[in-house]
């Protein structure tokens, strides 16, 4: 077996360790029976569909549509699920949009895309996971043109007079590397060895790592661990499996990988068998749908998943709250996120996490329209 799926399958069906008051201050503060119950408290509203979006208040005014609102997206299928979904909402909006692509492994071509962006006249442009350091130089263009940046799905934005609140970005990723934090302490009853697989240029996975370093920090005294750091050029040479194979050697001691997004580990699990790695324990933020196989399959053990392709119409929220001077919360208010495991992943879909259910009636009431 390459992981132990009876652990969460019990934790899972019955929660019996919950105790929602207890509260864990430090790694020091309380003992690991304390720090286990208070990680299984803390993860457990987020095993529940999500049933409403988060954005409440319905907008004041009529926006224009006089202005292409441009989506920037990339070859990742995750981005593609982001920008369809963008698509969508803008269609829903009735706002005119245009969709142009760079290469995850080629910072320039954002760079590059986000200053062409321009000459569309738009109202806004959306550049899709990546550093805002890649284009952080262009706010005076955009300034100067009258045309503001509404980030999706990146970690590292700072709101000025030309970025608005970013859709998706690191608050929600640092969440949700909070929940796996809680549900590994969980289900390894505070004693997991953990390598953590991260490409902090994508700044997204970093706030995941980061969530999920600083939580069993926190929370599990009795847990370990181990940062593996790859670069965009690994990805780009399918550098990754052989690197966390590499780690994995070096120390046996490790038993869960938490994989910061789920499309990178393509190959893992027969290169573990071939390696003759067993027990370990796969689990994944920013899954794809192989991942959600694997955990409906059995062969990894869970992922926090979120609908990637509502990221767009919280970004479109956004855009129309600030063409109406609206005030925009942090993130919009931020995403839904839900704890999967085979107890509740239900049939795997190429779209990914779909709820709730009827978010884009939610969003058309909030925007008047039909």
């Amino acid at each position: 077996m390459i992981n132990r799926v009876s652990k969460g399958s019990a934790l899972i069906a019955g929660f019996a360790v919950a105790a929602a008051s207890v509260l864990v201050g430090s790694a020091t503060s309380a003992s690991a029976a304390d720090q286990v119950a208070a990680a299984t408290a803390a993860m457990r509203p987020y095993i529940a569909k999500p049933t409403k979006i988060n954005q409440k208040v319905p907008l004041k005014g009529k926006y224009s549509t006089a202005k292409p609102w441009i989506i920037i997206t990339c070859e990742l299928p995750q981005c593609r699920v982001i920008s369809d979904g963008a698509v969508a909402a803008a269609k829903a909006a009735k706002m005119p949009y245009k969709v142009t692509t760079y290469n995850t492994t080629d910072g320039a071509t954002l760079t590059a895309a986000v200053k062409n962006a321009l000459q569309f006249n738009p109202v806004a442009v959306t550049p899709i996971g990546y550093s805002q350091a890649l284009w952080n130089n262009l706010q005076p263009l955009y300034k100067k043109a009258g045309v503001f940046i509404t980030p999706m799905a990146l970690g590292d934005s700072i709101p000025s007079s030309v970025v608005t609140q970013g859709a998706a970005g690191g608050p929600d990723y640092r969440k949700a590397g909070w929940v796996m934090a809680n549900y590994v302490t969980s289900v390894s009853k505070g004693k997991a060895k953990a390598l953590v697989m991260d490409v902090p240029a994508y700044a997204v996975l970093k706030a995941f790592g980061d969530g999920f370093r600083s939580q069993i920090k926190k929370g599990c005294s009795g847990c370990k661990v181990t940062s593996l750091d790859l670069t965009p050029a690994q990805l780009a040479t399918n550098g990754v499996v052989p690197a966390i194979i590499s780690a994995l050697q070096k120390d046996r001691s490790i038993d869960y990988l938490v994989n910061t997004n789920g499309a990178f580990i393509g190959g893992l699990e027969p290169a573990l068998k071939a390696a003759g790695i067993t027990g370990l324990n796969i689990v994944s933020g920013s899954p794809d749908i192989n991942n959600a196989t694997a955990v409906k399959n059995g062969t990894q053990l869970a992922i926090v998943a979120s609908p990637e392709s509502q990221y767009g119409w919280i970004a479109m929220d956004i855009v129309l709250r600030t063409m109406l001077k609206m005030t925009v919360p942090l993130g919009d208010g931020g995403r839904p996120i839900q704890l999967l495991t085979k107890q509740n992943i239900g049939t795997p879909s190429t779209a990914g996490m779909t709820a709730p259910d009827n978010y884009q009636a939610q969003y058309k009431k909030l925007w008047g329209v039909s």
